[in-house]
């Protein structure tokens, strides 16, 4: 059997990088009791606000970026995998930001990144529409990186209504799926947990779907509930919508088992 031990961090972001740093490094503290493998952060880890002049003001590049430093050297530290759910970040060569998913390693290395593939172009109701392709570079690249041996795929938030990037994943081997978001409390409460299971169903993979909480910068608010999800769908560990670190131990077996009963990856 082989087990890994896994901590989401739900929290309630504040509006600038340096005040989600401090609460962070103090969560990431917290779980040192429980020993993870690995600490998942949600969406929008260092930002989220819907004033694009506060956002572009706020926003660093990597290299400044002081959670991504903060939490180099906390896995360095403590020999723990990260993954920042995702930071929004300026870059050099374009004038959009990037809303980039980051995998630390437990020397304090960046072991992969992946920024996000579909961009949330909604309108939910007549208060609340999002246009992320008009601030955000949207990347075309599929992401898979090894913690401990184990394969990991990347996502985050929109990409959860996709399930050809999920099943692309699956194909490549992920066992666990990493669903970092900050999702809207409408579609929250209609559409979070009947998605994040079924994706997990359907490609008979672990779902750890780290989502952020609470009223934010400019009223902004999110759903919270994060979830585990074992790959036969059923709910290992869940919070609700106030912050909280959910810790959970999963079996990897349990993969091999389920894709084993049903065999549905085979097919195209």
């Amino acid at each position: 059997m082989k087990f890994l031990k896994i901590s989401q961090i739900q929290f309630e972001a504040k509006p600038t990088p340096q005040e989600n740093c401090d609460q962070l490094y103090r969560y990431f503290k917290k779980t040192l009791q429980f020993q993870p493998d690995l600490i998942c952060t949600p969406e929008c880890s260092n930002i989220i606000t819907g004033d694009q002049k506060h956002l572009f003001k706020n926003t660093n590049y990597e290299e400044d970026c002081p959670i991504l430093k903060m939490s180099k050297e906390f896995s360095k530290k403590y020999k723990i995998f990260i993954n920042l759910g995702s930071l929004l970040l300026k870059t050099k060569r374009y004038n959009k930001l990037v809303n980039r998913s980051f995998l630390i390693d437990n020397h304090g290395k960046i072991r992969a990144f992946y920024d996000k593939i579909h961009m949330f172009d909604v309108t939910i109701n007549k208060d609340e529409k999002y246009k992320e392709s008009a601030s955000f570079r949207s990347g075309n690249k599929l992401i898979l990186a090894k913690i401990k041996n184990v394969k990991f795929g990347f996502t985050i938030c929109y990409d959860l209504r996709f399930p050809n990037l999920f099943r692309q994943l699956a194909k490549k081997g992920a066992e666990v799926i990493l669903m970092p978001a900050a999702f809207t409390v409408p579609t929250g409460k209609d559409h979070w947990e009947t998605l994040v299971r079924a994706r997990a169903i359907e490609n008979f993979s672990f779902l750890i779907a780290t989502n952020m909480c609470g009223t934010h910068h400019t009223n902004r608010k999110t759903y919270g509930h994060s979830l585990a999800i074992n790959p036969w769908g059923k709910i290992i560990n869940k919070a609700f919508s106030r912050p909280k670190i959910i810790n959970s131990k999963i079996n990897l077996d349990e993969v091999k088992n389920a894709r084993k009963k049903i065999p549905s990856l085979n097919y195209v």
